[in-house]
């Protein structure tokens, strides 16, 4: 009889993984976005987490000494407070500011990403299932849209709807779903022309059916790499609006509207208002594209080493 061998390396073999065995695997292929997933895992937890481990509410006014104002890192207080990070021109501690940021910065971010992602998934799966006009008029106002920079058109509708959290949030919507909506029309296009299509138009199931049951299915793996991308392009958005004072108010500052509070003290040498909130969003933006990439690299096998 013949035995069954396991290999001499003790590793299962590649055939024989489960596809979430083999998705991890190929995962932690890269150390880098291995390191990218931890981080950005670790700043989820730290915005998620914020009113618990923040030193202080940084926007509760009986907390805040306005004496305590533009404090260096590493300052002691005279109420015997040490700031890490320093504060800000209000006094308010820049560790505790960085932690509340990221939550108004992921949160917007993931927001719009979401929102965005459907509205372009449902735009795209029409126009590459149905084709023919519908496909030219939509692909015609994506082509217009794709044309001008999504800062401007994020520029233009906060001038003309002012300043707010849900502003932002449709600004970004507005600026992001063409990416989204020409990704899904290009893999729907490839998808409606295959058999399982062609099948299930001849059994007549709903139109509905066919779109959600048999052909989103087969979109999703590179709208999965587009909408991760999408959700960092949207936080450094985000983050531009809010430094060019007309993205979210100030009574919800994100990390760029605290990069921008500390912009005209560093000429003064308070170099730490700005510096400490930008590596905040420089981490946070570089976690987030370090997993993407390799999450591209897994959908599509041909830009693997």
């Amino acid at each position: 009889m013949k035995q069954n061998r396991q290999p001499e390396n003790g590793k299962q073999p590649v055939g024989a993984q489960s596809p979430a065995a083999r998705f991890v695997a190929n995962f932690c292929e890269s150390k880098l976005a291995v390191i990218g997933f931890i981080v950005l895992v670790l700043v989820i937890m730290i915005a998620v987490l914020a009113p618990y481990i923040s030193p202080q509410n940084p926007y509760d006014l009986a907390q805040i000494d306005f004496m305590d104002g533009r404090l260096p890192p590493g300052e002691k207080s005279p109420d015997g407070a040490i700031y890490v990070l320093g504060t800000d021109d209000q006094g308010r501690d820049m560790l505790s500011a960085i932690f509340y940021g990221l939550r108004i910065s992921l949160g917007v971010g993931v927001m719009s990403g979401l929102a965005a992602l459907i509205i372009g998934l449902t735009v795209g799966l029409i126009s590459g299932y149905f084709g023919g006009r519908i496909d030219s008029v939509i692909m015609r106002i994506v082509d217009i849209q794709l044309g001008f920079p999504a800062i401007l058109i994020a520029l233009i509708l906060l001038a003309i709807l002012g300043r707010g959290v849900d502003k932002v949030v449709i600004a970004l919507v507005a600026s992001q779903w063409v990416y989204f909506a020409r990704t899904v029309r290009s893999s729907a296009l490839v998808e409606s022309r295959k058999e399982y299509i062609e099948a299930a138009d001849c059994l007549a199931l709903g139109t509905w059916r066919i779109l959600l049951k048999h052909l989103l299915p087969n979109c999703l793996p590179p709208l999965i790499v587009v909408g991760t991308v999408e959700v960092a392009n949207a936080i450094a958005l985000e983050a531009t609006l809010s430094f060019l004072g007309i993205g979210l108010p100030i009574t919800e500052p994100s990390l760029g509207l605290l990069i921008s509070n500390g912009y005209e003290y560093m000429l003064s040498g308070k170099y730490w208002i700005s510096f400490f909130p930008g590596i905040a969003l420089l981490i946070t933006i570089t976690s987030i594209n370090l997993v993407a990439d390799q999450l591209r690299e897994i959908m599509n096998p041909r830009l693997r080493k």
